[in-house]
């Protein structure tokens, strides 16, 4: 059997697919699966024993994934199809078409495109080679990491107005911490070059992106902003580290970004995240020097906040899919909120008119 998956972008998203990816390869043994993805994300795929095959489809632009992109990947898989190259397809990106799977979260949205069970581990499988495996030890080793008590992977580049960080304020933190702690050395993951990098703040942007999954291996924490860095961390190229997760308030479709939900929803230990939601550089610094003075558990109890999903995120949800989408897939999506988040997360408003919906049906099928 020839198959193929379709998830063009992004990072972070595209690491969450590979579950998918080796979730096809157990509901359908023996076939041959095509991956179909930008071609700035396919370095994720790289060494997967679960991908037979890799498909490009080149992107001038982040949007064109969600575009002309992924029109052209469409076309392509109906080419294979027509011609018998393929037998079956899955599309699990978000946008532009499984917007009616969205239940608040991203990792969850895509395994509900796939449409159905993703068996875990439910860590993103990533195969480093032994080159990039080196050249991260030899990065290590320049930067002296082992005469460090405390070393940080600091992310401060989110792709999705998911965190307030940026590289610059994260540079900023990063030296106001490192001028009373000797003992800590900061390495700053983003694509921007430092502007005043020292033996305590150290530019990462030479390492490719899959090398911070080696990187991690030789850190004690993480400080993060939910985006592709994070994620790859908890991948099996990466290690477990406790985290930080500094992110916004907003109520925005697919900007919720709880890192604790998502390792709740999949079983996996949240009590290794602290989640800010805006805070301010005196409240960030308070916490990192707790966790450093003390413990990151002790932090984790005096600064962690419980970021959950409400009504007003449902009800964005809800007028940004039927508007996207049409009402049936809007209400496909909050009848996903409710299952993943309870009654409360929907709006008494929406709620009512599902069940008339749901009633009316129910009597015309009678």
């Amino acid at each position: 059997m020839r198959v193929a998956l379709v998830h063009l972008a992004e990072y972070g998203d595209c690491l969450f697919a590979t579950l998918v990816a080796r979730q096809i390869k157990r509901d359908h043994p023996g076939c041959h699966l095509t991956w179909v993805i930008g071609d700035k994300c396919a370095s994720i795929l790289d060494g997967n024993p679960h991908v037979d095959a890799v498909h490009k489809i080149v992107l001038s632009s982040r949007d064109e994934a969600y575009s002309s992109g992924w029109e052209n990947a469409k076309t392509w898989v109906t080419d294979q199809v027509r011609m018998g190259h393929l037998e079956k397809a899955y599309f699990t990106q978000i946008l532009p078409d499984n917007v009616r799977y969205y239940d608040g979260l991203i990792r969850t949205t895509i395994y509900g495109a796939y449409g159905k069970p993703i068996t875990g581990p439910h860590l993103p499988e990533v195969f480093l080679t032994e080159a990039e495996n080196r050249n991260v030890a030899d990065f290590a080793e320049k930067h002296c990491l082992r005469e460090f008590k405390h070393v940080f992977l600091f992310e401060c580049a989110p792709g999705s107005g998911q965190s307030p960080l940026t590289p610059a304020r994260g540079e900023a933190l990063a030296h106001a911490l490192g001028k009373y702690h000797p003992e800590v050395v900061f390495l700053m993951s983003s694509t921007e070059p430092l502007v005043r990098p020292s033996p305590q703040v150290v530019d990462a942007s030479c390492l490719t992106y899959r090398e911070n999954a080696a990187l991690a291996r030789h850190c004690t924490g993480l400080v993060g902003c939910s985006s592709g860095i994070t994620w790859l961390t908890t991948s099996t190229a990466g290690k477990t580290l406790p985290m930080l997760q500094i992110l916004t308030k907003s109520t925005e479709v697919f900007k919720f970004a709880s890192v604790a939900m998502d390792f709740r929803r999949v079983r996996l230990d949240e009590s290794r995240v602290i989640e800010m939601a805006e805070p301010s550089d005196t409240r960030i610094i308070s916490c990192i020097e707790k966790w450093l003075s003390e413990s990151h558990s002790a932090a984790r109890r005096q600064f962690h906040e419980e970021l959950v999903l409400t009504s007003v995120h449902a009800e964005k949800a809800y007028w940004f899919i039927r508007e996207y989408d049409g009402k049936n897939a809007a209400k496909s999506a909050m009848l996903r909120f409710i299952r993943a988040n309870g009654f409360a997360t929907i709006p008494w408003h929406v709620l009512i008119a599902l069940v008339r919906t749901y009633l009316y049906d129910g009597k015309l099928r009678g």
